[in-house]
């Protein structure tokens, strides 16, 4: 598995998903992916320059309604919008 950071995850899902993140209470970004003016999926993105945890890549895998495999695949410019429209079955 390929590490990221919480800033490198947050970058990718604004240019990959166009999720606007706002600052939330202390030190995370809380984002929504939103389709056809619909707020669908809600992510929680650590603050930090330090490699993301096993468990906290996976608990945002989830929240994007991803498999850890799908997730790192979206990061690693695998999967596109369109790709991960299909997988959450919009």
């Amino acid at each position: 598995m390929t590490q990221y950071s919480g800033i490198q995850i947050k970058q990718i899902c604004e240019s990959k998903l166009r999720i606007e993140f706002r600052r939330g209470r202390g030190s995370h970004h809380s984002g929504w992916y939103v389709k056809d003016g619909r707020r669908l999926k809600r992510i929680t993105v650590p603050n930090t320059r330090k490699d993301i945890p096993p468990g906290t890549f996976g608990s945002m895998a989830r929240q994007l309604g991803l498999t850890r495999e799908q997730f790192e695949g979206l990061l690693d410019c695998v999967i596109d919008e369109d790709a991960y429209n299909s997988l959450i079955r919009l």
